[in-house]
């Protein structure tokens, strides 16, 4: 990390640090700053040059990461001959990836660095030891995500819900006409 461009802020390389980061995501609520201090010790810091892939939809990749400087895009791929869709745009204390901890299926989305971004990344394979060997760990990790998803699902379901009634009044607009 010599260059000016891969350059990262020592702040980020610090345990302290990194437990205030995992505090902040709802799937290390009730982890211990210590705890927290640890799993951040066991991730790398990487940087993505602006318009690169960080994870590619499909790739058979595990772990998560934490956005702590910069902007990514999440995207995923259309189907039958359409446009990639964008998903959403993630900051500063954002995370993504967090499903392939769970599953280990191929990456759902694909997600691009829109600037210089430097993220924490937290492999799937180490944090599967971490579990494997901490039943309580693995308790409270597992009941947070499921917690994070039973909310993700909520939500996805009053978005159904409302692009519904949108359709319904533009196609009875468009059968008034």
């Amino acid at each position: 990390m010599s260059d000016a461009s891969t350059q990262v802020n020592e702040e980020y390389l610090d345990p302290r640090f990194g437990a205030t980061m995992l505090e902040r995501l709802p799937i290390f609520k009730g982890f211990s700053p210590d705890e927290r201090a640890r799993i951040y010790g066991l991730g790398e810091i990487r940087v993505f040059k602006p318009q690169s892939n960080v994870i590619i939809e499909g790739e058979n990749t595990s772990g998560f990461y934490i956005i702590l400087e910069g902007i990514v895009a999440v995207y995923k791929a259309g189907r039958a001959g359409l446009s990639d869709h964008r998903l959403a745009s993630l900051g500063q204390g954002k995370a993504f990836g967090e499903m392939s901890l769970i599953d280990r299926k191929p990456r759902s989305a694909t997600v691009v660095a829109e600037a210089k971004s430097i993220l924490f990344h937290l492999d799937g394979d180490t944090w599967g030891k971490v579990l494997e060997d901490d039943a309580h760990a693995a308790a409270r990790f597992y009941q947070n995500f499921a917690y994070m998803l039973s909310n993700r699902l909520r939500e996805l379901d009053e978005e159904f819900i409302l692009s519904q009634k949108q359709l319904w009044k533009f196609a009875l607009r468009k059968k008034v006409s």
